[in-house]
């Protein structure tokens, strides 16, 4: 029973997620527990759970005597959420090593799948298999409390906004690429900063974004970018 109700939970959850991303459900669309209980055949407990989930992570809000809405993307607490995620991984990959073999061809997995799918614009086996590999770093660093506090931002919901909004399908292969060796060499200060790089350049581009200006590097980088997979 409670395997099902984690399935249950985490199936609306995917269902609502979708809908916000494809403009189903734009900013305040209220959200009503029994409607979807009885859209989904559940009761309202998974559903219940599953838009708490997404209140944490910033999609929904509550308000009294007004009920669950979708809200608007809040940029400056995404930020906030990249800036701690960077601490994290660039601390977790300096913990890592050395690495585990099993661990290091779990990454080359990811980065195939990764490749695979900037290939075929295939955004969420991207943004998938991308947490995937940075969520396995942060896991290799044996810090339980790192990990805990990773997962608690849900970047399987964020980083899928992220992607959508400035088209990141296919970028950072070569760094990752980079911290692979990196963390095989026992350099795990250099896969930090690797990691580190990454968010980094999330960020800017989210500040030019924000700025209604072209990312840093313009058209020129994302044709490199291109070239690198």
């Amino acid at each position: 029973m409670i395997v099902r109700r984690c399935c249950m939970r985490e199936q609306v959850r995917e269902a609502i997620v979708s809908r916000i991303l494809d403009g189903r459900m734009p900013p305040g669309t209220r959200l009503k527990e029994m409607a979807l209980a009885r859209e989904f055949n559940v009761s309202q407990a998974p559903v219940r759970e599953a838009l708490r989930e997404l209140e944490a992570v910033g999609l929904l809000e509550t308000v009294h005597y007004r009920g669950t809405r979708v809200r608007e993307l809040d940029e400056h607490e995404l930020r906030e959420a990249y800036e701690l995620r960077a601490e994290i991984e660039e601390a977790a990959a300096r913990r890592a090593v050395p690495c585990a073999a099993a661990d290091l061809e779990a990454l080359e997995d990811a980065l195939k799948i990764m490749r695979r799918a900037a290939q075929t614009h295939d955004h969420e086996t991207y943004m998938s298999a991308s947490v995937d590999f940075h969520r396995r770093i942060v896991a290799m660093s044996g810090n339980r409390a790192f990990l805990r506090a990773w997962e608690s931002m849900a970047w399987d919901v964020r980083a899928r906004f992220v992607a959508r909004r400035l088209g990141l399908t296919g970028l950072f292969t070569r760094q990752r690429r980079q911290i692979i060796d990196a963390l095989r060499a026992g350099d795990g200060a250099r896969a930090g900063a690797l990691l580190r790089d990454i968010i980094e350049q999330l960020l800017q581009r989210l500040a030019a974004l924000d700025a209604g200006t072209a990312a840093p590097g313009g058209a020129s980088r994302d044709q490199r970018v291109r070239s690198e997979r």
